[in-house]
């Protein structure tokens, strides 16, 4: 099949993108990165502190660090994007919005089968929304249509949940609105920051999508559920006081540690 894959430039985008490839072997690859954020995410300290890490230190030092000490073949459990291009010869390419004429050209110059959208900054309109021809499916990291909306490992623990949820569902009109094809759920470690919970979710929703893709290929019927409305959530970006309410009860966005064992997988 021929699959577009959008995904954020940022750590966690980089990993699932690294686990895709990994897992999902044998099809034909497109990769459009966004690196969108809001201005409020900027102005808020925590953050803009959380995007230093995920985001600025990582695609303006510690990736170009990485390939210039890695040239040829690396051997380390996870690529950057750059090793991704030259290992797997896939295209990846930097959209600012998926929605414009150009890139509405762009994609349905590939016809692609299906377009996966993973941490995605766009919310896909219509014109993009009718050219694969199975549709948009996205992996969201929460649970649906409990936390629908941004931050949803993050509200997660926020409200003392025991469990944290990744959902494979089918775009719609809606943000976060669409039938769920399935949810996998992770035991909540509140030793552990966001960005450790973040990391490991991406990977639960790759399976579902890896289950989906079997059933296509073998014309086995999709089974879906809609959303039940009574049971929806939607959340915005935290506020300044939600951050440090956050921090007060003891939880962490990020953790030195743990960030340091995530770039040890980059490493040769």
């Amino acid at each position: 099949m021929k699959i577009i894959i959008c995904v954020k430039r940022d750590l966690e985008g980089c990993i699932a993108l690294n686990y895709v490839l990994q897992h999902i072997e044998s099809h034909d690859y497109h990769v459009i990165l966004s690196d969108k954020f809001t201005q409020i995410e900027r102005q808020v300290k925590q953050s803009s502190d959380f995007i230093f890490y995920e985001r600025d230190l990582l695609i303006c030092q510690i990736f170009p660090l990485l390939e210039k000490s890695c040239k040829g073949e690396c051997f380390s459990e996870y690529l950057t994007f750059n090793q991704i291009l030259e290992k797997y010869n896939i295209p990846i390419v930097i959209s600012d919005d998926i929605n414009s004429r150009y890139w509405e050209e762009y994609i349905r110059k590939i016809k692609p089968d299906i377009i996966l959208s993973i941490r995605n900054d766009f919310i896909f309109k219509k014109n993009i929304m009718n050219i694969p021809r199975l549709g948009i499916y996205n992996i969201h990291p929460g649970a649906l249509p409990e936390y629908r909306g941004v931050y949803a490992p993050f509200r997660a623990m926020f409200n003392g949940d025991d469990k944290a949820g990744c959902t494979l569902h089918k775009v719609d009109k809606g943000i976060d609105t669409g039938p769920v094809i399935g949810i996998k759920k992770m035991t909540v470690d509140y030793s552990k920051s966001v960005l450790w919970h973040m990391c490991r979710l991406y990977p639960l929703g790759i399976d579902l999508f890896k289950e989906l893709l079997l059933k296509f290929e073998t014309h086995e019927k999709i089974e879906t559920f809609l959303q039940d409305e009574s049971q929806k959530g939607y959340y915005t970006f935290p506020s300044f006081e939600e951050f440090n309410e956050f921090s007060r009860r003891g939880h962490k966005l990020i953790d030195n540690l743990e960030y340091l064992e995530i770039l040890d997988k980059f490493k040769p």
